[in-house]
C-alpha cells in the first residue's frame, strides 16, 4: 500500500479540505491510504480516521521548521511522496523533505490572490523560490492557481478540478419544499445564498450590503449564509433584517442549495471556488465576481460574472433579474447537464489515483 503525507494547516469543513476529502473518498483506499500532518486539531479529523487515517500535530511556531525535520526524518522510509497544501510554510515543508530525502514533492496551489499588498507580494516571491526549487511535481486547481503560486513553473502543474460528488447535489423539489419548511422560509419566497467561511476573501461586507438593500424593495426576499469565521459575529451586526438566516457550519449544504434561487459569490479571490461548482450542479444561477477563474464555469448556462468595480446597483438589478426569470424546468436540466462535465470526482479521482500510483512505479 502506498501512503501520501498530507500536510495542511487544519481539517476544517472548509473548500480546500473538502477537495481532497473527496478525491480520498473515492480512490481506493486499499491502494493508496492518506495520513495527515497538520498544525492542530480540526473538525474532519474523526472523518478522516475513519476512512483509515493517521493524523500527525506539530504546532506552527519558532520551532516549526526543527519539528518538521524531526518528523520527516523519522517517516521518511514510510512515506515517499509527500503532498502540501499549506501556502505560507510550503517552502519551508519542501525544502526539508528533499533534504530528508523524500523522493516526491507535490505543491499544491488552491488560491490566485490578487489582494495581497506590496509586502506580502514580496514575502510570497521570496518563499516561492523555496517551493519551485524544491518541489518535484506541482498540482493546482485551476490555471490561475498555478500561474500565481508557481509563477516560473506553472507550465508544468498539473491541474486537478476541484471536483464533487456531484449526485449529491442534484436538484430535487421534494427536499427544496422540505429544507424551506424546516428553515421557516415560504415556498412563495425567493432566496439568496451564499457558503464560504466568514473571512475577508469572501467579501461578506459586500453581500450584507447588496442584501440589505435588496430587502428593503423585495418582502418576499430571504437570504441564507451558510459558514463560520472570524468576521461572523460582526456580519450579524450588519444585517438588518431576520430574514438573513446565519446557518453557522452545516451538514445539508446539498439541501440548503435545493432551497435556494440564486448564488451569489462577490470574492475577492478564489483558486476556483468548489461552492460555485456545487451550485451549478444543483442548477442555480451563480453570480460571481471577476476574481472567480472563469473555470469554474460548468458550461451550463448558469454563471456569470460581475466586476467588484460596479456598483452595488448594478449587482443589485443583476440578481432581481435572475431572480425574476427563475424557470424550474431549466433548473432541473441544468442540473442533471452537470453531471457530465469534467467536475465529477468519478472521474478525477481515477486520474488522482493514477497520478500517485505513477510516481510509485518510477
Amino acid at each position: 500500500m502506498i501512503r501520501v503525507l498530507q500536510v495542511y494547516p487544519q481539517l476544517n469543513n472548509a473548500g480546500t479540505e473538502m477537495v481532497i476529502m473527496n478525491f480520498y473518498r473515492n480512490i481506493d483506499r486499499k491502494i493508496i491510504q492518506f495520513d495527515f500532518l497538520v498544525q492542530k486539531k480540526g473538525e474532519l479529523d474523526e472523518n478522516v480516521k475513519k476512512l483509515g487515517a493517521r493524523i500527525f500535530y506539530i504546532e506552527n511556531g519558532q520551532d516549526y521548521a526543527e519539528k518538521i525535520k524531526e518528523f520527516l526524518n523519522e517517516h521518511k522510509e514510510e512515506f515517499k511522496i509527500i503532498h502540501t497544501h499549506i501556502h505560507r510554510e510550503m517552502g519551508i515543508v519542501l525544502k526539508i523533505a528533499a533534504k530528508v530525502g523524500i523522493p516526491y514533492r507535490i505543491a499544491h496551489s488552491h488560491n490566485a490572490r490578487t489582494d495581497l499588498p506590496k509586502v506580502m507580494k514580496f514575502y510570497k516571491m521570496i518563499t516561492g523560490y523555496n517551493i519551485e526549487r524544491y518541489a518535484t511535481h506541482f498540482v493546482a486547481c485551476s490555471d490561475e492557481a498555478a500561474e500565481w503560486l508557481f509563477p516560473r513553473k506553472y507550465g508544468q502543474a498539473v491541474v486537478w478540478k476541484n471536483a464533487i460528488e456531484m449526485e449529491r447535489f442534484v436538484y430535487s423539489d421534494e427536499v427544496r419544499n422540505e429544507k424551506r419548511k424546516e428553515l421557516d422560509i415560504p415556498l412563495s419566497g425567493k432566496v439568496v445564498c451564499h457558503v464560504g467561511r466568514f473571512a475577508k476573501e469572501k467579501n461578506h461586507k459586500r453581500i450584507l450590503m447588496i442584501l440589505n438593500d435588496l430587502m428593503k424593495k423585495d418582502k418576499e426576499l430571504y437570504a441564507v449564509l451558510v459558514g463560520v469565521g472570524p468576521l461572523l459575529d460582526e456580519m450579524k451586526k450588519d444585517a438588518t433584517t431576520s430574514k438573513i438566516k446565519f446557518l453557522g457550519n452545516r451538514t445539508d449544504v446539498p439541501e440548503i442549495l435545493c432551497a435556494s434561487d440564486i448564488f451569489l459569490f462577490p470574492s475577492l479571490y478564489e483558486g476556483l471556488g468548489i461552492v460555485a461548482v456545487e451550485a451549478q450542479t444543483n442548477g442555480m444561477y451563480c453570480l460571481a465576481s471577476e476574481n472567480v477563474p472563469k473555470s469554474a464555469n460548468l458550461g451550463t448556462g448558469r454563471f456569470g460574472q460581475l466586476s467588484l468595480k460596479e456598483s452595488n446597483e448594478l449587482w443589485e438589478d443583476r440578481i432581481e433579474t435572475i431572480l425574476n426569470d427563475i424557470e424550474m424546468k431549466k433548473r432541473k436540466e441544468a442540473s442533471l447537464k452537470a453531471l457530465e462535465t469534467e467536475y465529477n470526482i468519478k472521474v478525477i479521482s481515477k486520474n488522482v489515483q493514477k497520478f500517485y500510483l505513477n510516481l510509485e512505479s518510477k
